[in-house]
């Protein structure tokens, strides 16, 4: 696997545009396409919010189709809690893309993000949908990943090569969004907002690409967290037009191990860049919990500890306080004996067989703090699974930033 320039467009046969629309306030890029040239395979997942923005119930809908060619996507409006002219709109931006682009509605799929509870402007985005289908191009992937941004600072995007079997040589890219309201729960078809999207020229099943994405998504996406707000329209879509001409994928085998494995590293990459982006972060926290029963266990509190806005506040201030950690363990719901528990502050051993290690060196272990990029392990010593999550800490900026959102 090589990492490669591109997002959206890296794979063969997909354009991408982004334009101007008129739907932000700030008058930047609000209105985005991704097209593929041939029939494509896709598969989505979304968030388990109850209350769920119109465009994702779409969606949901729409995947039930076999082959797909387009996703559209606005930024600046969610779409969300808006009855049923919300879902209309969403159904309206189907038709309009699917008329530019002379397909089928049900082949279009549709995301949004932004500000809950504010009317759709559907004209906007009827008035500039020729520039959007005009506008796609090989090269459109930058204008695409801007495009989606709301209170991003940068855009997230990424692509990688591989080599399955018989040489033939697969092409994965992605762009996504998302710095606050981020912690996912996302779930497959088949069973500020994160949005994300895939593209691949690889040829593979419907089934199996929806089962490599919900693998994916369990260790990227599903483990982070910038404020542990789940927001209402988190959505990730792949799409895969087999132009690659590689043999199908259609069982678990060798190349399915490949691909899944190069998209696992892509999600992971991303979802990294969020919360790297994390609305007014200022540090980097990976958690990684060890030898724990199971796998599922390791996640459970690898995600409890990066919800801890007391760890968070911590990090901020460049406190070293280890105490806010174990309290998250111990909170997370899972059995395991507080007496064999080891935590580590970056190499700093704070906690040894769950008892505190009086003599570490305090000053130390505040130098880990006041880098950008901070490690915590916590080692269970109970079982040989493991598991990481991400988070960021909790600054004065991120209050301010959401004290004036929808202002």
């Amino acid at each position: 696997m090589i990492i490669v320039k591109g997002g959206v467009t890296a794979a063969k046969g997909f354009l991408a545009s982004g334009v101007r629309a008129g739907i932000k306030k700030s008058g930047r890029k609000d209105l985005a396409l991704i097209y593929s040239e041939e029939p494509a395979v896709a598969s989505g997942a979304f968030t388990t919010n109850r209350f769920q923005a119109s465009p994702v119930k779409l969606s949901r809908v729409y995947l039930k189709n076999g082959k797909h060619q387009a996703i559209i996507v606005n930024s600046g409006n969610a779409n969300c809690a808006n009855g049923s002219s919300g879902d209309k709109n969403a159904l309206y931006m189907a038709y309009l893309a699917s008329c530019g682009l002379c397909l089928k509605r049900r082949e279009v799929l549709v995301a949004s993000t932004g500000i809950i509870g504010r009317p759709l402007p559907i004209e906007k985005i009827d008035d500039g949908i020729i520039d959007l289908v005009e506008g796609l191009s090989k090269e459109g992937g930058d204008d695409f990943a801007e495009a989606i941004m709301t209170t991003d600072t940068v855009k997230k995007e990424s692509a990688v090569k591989i080599k399955l079997k018989n040489g033939c040589i697969v092409t994965i890219g992605g762009a996504c969004k998302g710095v606050g309201m981020i912690y996912p729960v996302l779930n497959t078809e088949r069973h500020a907002t994160m949005l994300c999207f895939f593209t691949t020229d690889a040829a593979i099943s419907k089934k199996m690409l929806a089962r490599a994405l919900e693998e994916a998504m369990d260790t990227s996406f599903n483990m982070i967290s910038v404020d542990g707000d789940m927001s209402t329209n988190d959505s990730c879509f792949i799409m895969a037009n087999g132009l690659a001409g590689n043999k199908k994928i259609t069982s678990a085998g060798r190349d399915y191990a490949i691909f899944t494995d190069a998209l696992k590293f892509l999600a992971t990459e991303l979802a990294k860049k969020m919360v790297a982006d994390g609305e007014g972060a200022t540090k980097f926290v990976e958690i990684e919990v060890t030898n724990a029963k199971s796998e599922r266990e390791a996640r459970v509190i690898a995600r409890k500890v990066s919800t801890s806005n007391l760890l968070k506040c911590c990090v901020y201030g460049e406190d070293p306080n280890w105490g806010r950690v174990a309290a998250s363990c111990g909170a997370s719901g899972v059995e395991f004996d507080p007496d064999k528990v080891d935590i580590y502050l970056g190499p700093i051993k704070v906690l040894n067989n769950g008892a505190s290690v009086r003599n570490f060196d305090k000053e130390k272990a505040r130098k880990v703090f006041k880098k950008h990029d901070i490690n915590i392990k916590v080692d269970l010593k109970s079982g040989r699974y493991k598991a990481k999550s991400w988070t960021s800490d909790l600054s004065k900026e991120y209050v301010a930033v959401n004290s004036e959102y929808s202002t």
